[in-house]
């Protein structure tokens, strides 16, 4: 699989969605600080909330080959800055997580929201049932140049 950045809010689902593309059992554990599982670099939420940290995300970016931007379906709001993809100078696909926790129209405007960052394209997807995660994976591979 082609190295992978996550980045989102707190309790957006970047760990699940790691243990998931990493074959891992599911279990809560909070992020601490930047972390790699196989070809997945896990951040902490609270790298959105300030410039050092952001500049922390740009850097372990280099070691990647795709970013995902990841935004719970039924965010309120999304931490995740306007035009906030072209600080990376690699692919960045949108996710829209917990797909099963929300209604339609709120996946509808976290998709809209992550239009916003500059992500594209976006995938709507469950870590927790796995829907949409092999689309997800293939899409990685295919942005990373990865086969």
């Amino acid at each position: 699989m082609a190295a992978v950045l996550m980045v989102g809010s707190v309790g957006v689902g970047k760990t699940t969605l790691t243990q998931r593309l990493t074959d891992r059992d599911i279990e809560y554990v909070k992020t601490q600080a930047t972390y790699r599982e196989g070809d997945v670099f896990d951040t902490p939420g609270e790298y959105l909330d300030g410039p050092f940290h952001k500049q922390a995300l740009q850097l372990t970016s280099a070691e990647a080959d795709v970013i995902l931007f990841l935004l719970a379906a039924d965010a309120l709001e999304c931490r995740i800055p306007p035009g906030f993809s072209s600080f990376f100078m690699k692919p960045v696909i949108g996710v829209v997580t917990k797909k099963d926790m929300a209604t339609e129209d709120e996946v509808e405007r976290s998709i809209t929201l992550l239009e916003q960052t500059g992500a594209h394209p976006i995938l709507v997807i469950s870590a927790m049932t796995g829907e949409g995660i092999e689309e997800l994976s293939q899409l990685i591979n295919a942005e990373g140049g990865t086969s």
